[in-house]
């Protein structure tokens, strides 16, 4: 995914010098953004339009979508999009990107409704157009632009070089982002909860599906996202803590029950 296309969505719409000061306005209008990186990926040739794993897509993320209604202004949508490793991310507007690697990755529907109920905690506590609008006017416009370059490297993804975040995110950004992650996996743990169809526990299986994929270790995306295994104790430690919610899930670990 080619980042430069979003940052160009930006400066386009204003110009740079004038970026610093529209910035709290884009993220206001979420539509509008999220339309505009929309459009200008799909020029770039980076969306999937006839991919067959749309039918399970959509099956699973209408559920997801429909439990979020009443939380978010706008339709949550999904869209496959071009990459070799698993990869999925959010954008402002209501637009889910998942590629087919992560796809084939979420063997059956609890992973999928875990990866896609994750994206939608990002969207419902508005976390990249807070980020947009908080940023320090007296912030240079790469730091500026690094909130959006956030997105692209996706909170369950970056693994492969075309998501790496450039190496001018700062110690403190970092920690920022780690924060959200963990607060988009709780409030997807949350929201799968709400749709009364998929188990919680998805998410914690798909984290493991991560590992033996991928690994654990300490590779550059992991600067911005928590090591899988620290999101697995965090997300056990919150069902524990919360019986009432997550109590009557089967924590039985079903990645052997694939359904595509």
């Amino acid at each position: 995914m080619r980042r430069t296309s979003f940052v160009r969505s930006l400066i386009g719409a204003v110009g740079v010098t004038q970026l610093v000061q529209v910035a709290p306005a884009l993220a206001l209008d979420e539509g509008a953004l999220g339309h505009e990186v929309f459009f200008q990926m799909r020029d770039d040739g980076d969306l999937l339009f006839d991919s067959p794993y749309y039918e399970h897509l959509n099956e699973v993320g209408s559920v997801v979508a429909l439990a979020v209604r009443d939380r978010y202004p706008y339709p949550i949508q999904f869209h496959i999009v071009k990459g070799d490793s698993a990869n999925a991310f959010s954008v402002p507007g209501g637009h889910i990107y998942v590629n087919e690697p992560l796809l084939r990755l979420a063997e059956n529907r609890d992973e999928l409704a875990g990866v896609l109920a994750h994206e939608s905690g990002h969207m419902v506590l508005h976390h990249v157009a807070k980020r947009i609008a908080n940023a320090n006017t007296t912030n240079t416009i790469g730091q500026i632009l690094s909130v959006p370059a956030q997105i692209f490297l996706g909170p369950l993804g970056g693994f492969g070089a075309e998501y790496a975040m450039s190496q001018v995110q700062t110690a403190q950004d970092m920690n920022i982002s780690r924060h959200i992650e963990a607060q988009a996996d709780e409030e997807g743990a949350r929201i799968i909860v709400a749709t009364n169809e998929f188990n919680p526990y998805g998410l914690i299986w798909f984290f493991n599906t991560m590992i033996r994929t991928y690994g654990d270790s300490g590779s550059y995306w992991q600067r911005s996202h928590p090591f899988s295994s620290a999101r697995i104790e965090d997300l056990k430690n919150l069902f524990a803590a919360n019986p009432q919610i997550f109590g009557k899930y089967d924590k039985t670990d079903k990645t052997d029950e694939i359904y595509w």
